[in-house]
């Protein structure tokens, strides 16, 4: 190997682009690694405060920011049950501003996810908000249901950030494949599904409705639809939306068997949604435990990760090769010639 004084000047230059390209890529990695971690805490955090509010501890703390105006207060269960899921998402934004400074930083890595990035920031914001509405609303339906969805919301913005922060440290610029339109339609049939669903369920929650058809598969008594009227309607539109996003996410892993690129993510998310139903079912007929509370709310953040990596792969299209990438081939030609 020739020492770096016996090149030229051309291959100077592409050795350095080279290099740096290398060390975004490690960049990347550490950082694609750094934002997986935070969609985890993120995912433990949207499972907490569905542990939270199933101990009816949403207003043991009934001022916002502060707790009884103390920064940190006198705890008891409860009280130590909504300071600490306020403590964690404190904690967690500070991960969160951390981690969005040192990619925004580096212009190859803000050029791939700089966009994806600033939503995420948005999204917070709002949630920070919705966060202190819902205790200073008195934990009004809509504001609980907006948290849930917006929760869920930041969680796959992260995750979309490190797909893309993995995928350019493992130097990959477009997807392996394209995906076939009619796969792809199944795909975004799905996240409409899921959506809608997040939102039916954060509406059962915070209305109580868990239990306003107390039987199941009928609703009550035998009859499938005694009423399509106030809390028990509202149960009847959650299953029912229920098994329409079942029977679309089983029909997408049908459809995707010969998609390499999406056939393990979409049997997962069908596999998902199948484990939800189930949850459901006993939430019923145990009569909404705390625990399977607790799991069925897991398993929707779980399935909304699951379908959003799913999203991620379907409609992703070819991107260009970052800055960085193109100097440092470019600068390699010259060399060459």
């Amino acid at each position: 190997m020739r020492h770096e004084s016996e090149l030229s000047p051309a291959e100077g230059r592409a050795r350095g682009s080279a290099e740096s390209l290398d060390a975004t890529r490690a960049r990347a990695r550490r950082l694609g690694a750094g934002f997986l971690a935070l969609v985890a805490a993120t995912f433990g955090l949207i499972v907490l405060g569905a542990l939270v509010r199933a101990h009816g501890a949403g207003l043991a703390c009934p001022d916002w920011p502060l707790c009884f105006g103390e920064l940190v207060p006198r705890f008891d269960f409860h009280i130590a049950f909504e300071w600490g899921h306020r403590a964690v998402a404190g904690t967690l934004s500070l991960a969160f501003a951390a981690l969005s400074f040192l990619t925004l930083r580096e212009p190859a890595l803000r050029e791939r996810v700089g966009a994806w990035v600033w939503a995420a920031v948005a999204i917070l914001a709002l949630q920070v908000v919705l966060g202190g509405l819902t205790v200073l609303h008195l934990l009004a339906a809509w504001t609980v249901t907006s948290h849930l969805v917006t929760g869920n919301a930041f969680a796959a913005t992260l995750l979309c950030i490190a797909l893309r922060l993995r995928a350019l440290a493992r130097g990959d610029v477009a997807p392996a494949e394209a995906t076939p339109p009619a796969l792809r339609a199944l795909v975004a049939a799905g996240g409409v599904l899921l959506v809608l669903q997040l939102v039916l369920g954060g509406l059962v929650s915070s209305q109580y409705a868990g239990l306003a058809c107390p039987d199941w598969p009928s609703c009550a008594d035998g009859v499938f639809f005694p009423s399509l009227d106030g809390v028990m309607g509202l149960q009847i539109a959650h299953r029912m939306n229920g098994y329409a996003l079942a029977a679309t996410l089983l029909a997408t892993a049908f459809a995707a068997r010969g998609a390499p690129a999406l056939a393990r993510l979409t049997a997962l998310a069908a596999t998902a949604v199948l484990l939800q139903i189930a949850l459901g079912v006993a939430n019923v007929w145990l009569r909404v435990p705390v625990e399977i509370t607790a799991l069925h709310s897991a398993g929707a953040a779980a399935l909304v990760l699951l379908q959003t990596a799913c999203l991620d792969v379907a409609f992703r299209s070819a991107l260009p090769a970052p800055s960085l990438s193109r100097n440092a081939g470019a600068a390699a030609a010259r060399a060459g010639g």
